[in-house]
């Protein structure tokens, strides 16, 4: 069976995006690996965003590893940042070293706590005016927060140009509402990262490395997903043993659009 490996990068966050983006755009280089990044384009939330979208998610209460201060979301509350636009030359870097970047909404938060609430068409509309601003081109790729999507949300992706979404589990790409979905077929529960997800559980990186390694060797797609504030800041030392078990195993790496 051939395998692939695809890596898909979740960005959602100003400290992510410039402590831990460019330690693993670095290390993305040195191994010849292109990556599928995802980019929520309205950026941080504000106060009103967190006092009107506060239903809980199973992900987000399944997650013990605490990542931010309370200085960190004090800050964001009342001060949040735009970490897309202020990052631009950064962002700009994942094109121009070949990698991919798709739509990962407009704010993470109204996405996931509040879909039924937004207007979907607006958001998806702001986010791909703000990518063609920045980046000079249409996006073609786009992964709903925390999976969460629906009928209309595919409807308008497809209208929007939208060519590729990561938005379903299997262990195969498939169509949905015309619609190519690649999707991540290593995962924690609750489709949680799975690197963020072994750790929560007292797995050390060696044990984390090896059971992924055994993961890697019963399916044809590969693929797992990594965020900017936790994996690409604490753990490129997991990615790099990947990395080089993917060069030893001579596997195929694709960006999801390359499907």
């Amino acid at each position: 069976m051939k395998k692939n490996f695809t890596l898909r990068v979740d960005l959602e966050s100003d400290k992510g995006i410039k402590e831990g983006l460019p330690k693993l755009l670095d290390l993305l280089n040195k191994y010849k690996i292109q990556a599928s990044f995802y980019l929520p384009m309205g950026g941080e939330s504000n106060l009103l965003d967190f006092i009107k979208y506060q239903k809980n998610i199973t992900s987000s209460e399944e997650r013990k590893i605490k990542i931010w201060s309370f200085l960190d979301k004090v800050r964001m509350i009342l001060f949040p940042r735009d970490f897309v636009a202020e990052n631009k030359n950064i962002l700009k870097r994942i094109l121009d070293e070949g990698h991919e970047i798709g739509l990962h909404g407009w704010k993470h938060r109204e996405w996931t706590r509040g879909l039924e609430k937004i207007d979907i068409n607006k958001a998806i509309s702001k986010s791909k005016t703000k990518y063609e601003k920045i980046f000079g081109k249409e996006p073609i790729s786009w992964a709903s927060p925390s999976y969460n999507t629906n009928k209309k949300v595919r409807e308008l992706l497809k209208k929007e140009k939208i060519k590729f979404i990561s938005d379903f589990c299997g262990k195969k790409e498939r169509i949905y509402d015309g619609l190519k979905n690649v999707p991540m077929t290593i995962q924690g529960k609750n489709k949680m990262p799975i690197i963020e997800y072994l750790t929560s559980i007292g797995k050390n990186d060696k044990e984390i490395i090896e059971y992924l390694k055994k993961k890697m060797q019963k399916q044809g797609i590969l693929s797992f997903y990594i965020h900017d504030l936790f994996e690409a800041r604490f753990k490129l030392n997991i990615l790099e043993e990947i990395f080089k078990f993917l060069r030893e195993k001579k596997i195929e790496t694709k960006r999801i659009i390359d499907y």
